[in-house]
């Protein structure tokens, strides 16, 4: 299943954080999401695709960018 940048967007504005894109970079490192953002995420990416996420891809690297989510949900839903 490729995941495409649409569904990084909505899984972001679900969790009304509109300000962030998928030029936006290193959000775990420079705090632009901390730990509360990326539970939010995953409880989203959990209710849109109705299946829950492994705790070995629920890392920091793995919510750097919008590239890193695309490729861990790529990997995760497969």
């Amino acid at each position: 299943m490729e995941i495409s940048t649409t569904v990084i967007k909505t899984l972001f504005k679900n969790i009304e954080r509109d300000d962030i894109n998928e030029d936006t970079k290193n959000l775990v490192e420079d705090d632009i999401i901390d730990s509360v953002d990326i539970m939010k995420l995953i409880m989203e990416i959990e209710k849109i695709f109705n299946k829950p996420l492994n705790a070995k891809f629920i890392t920091p690297d793995n919510f750097k960018d919008f590239q890193s989510i695309q490729k861990m949900l790529t990997q995760a839903l497969n």
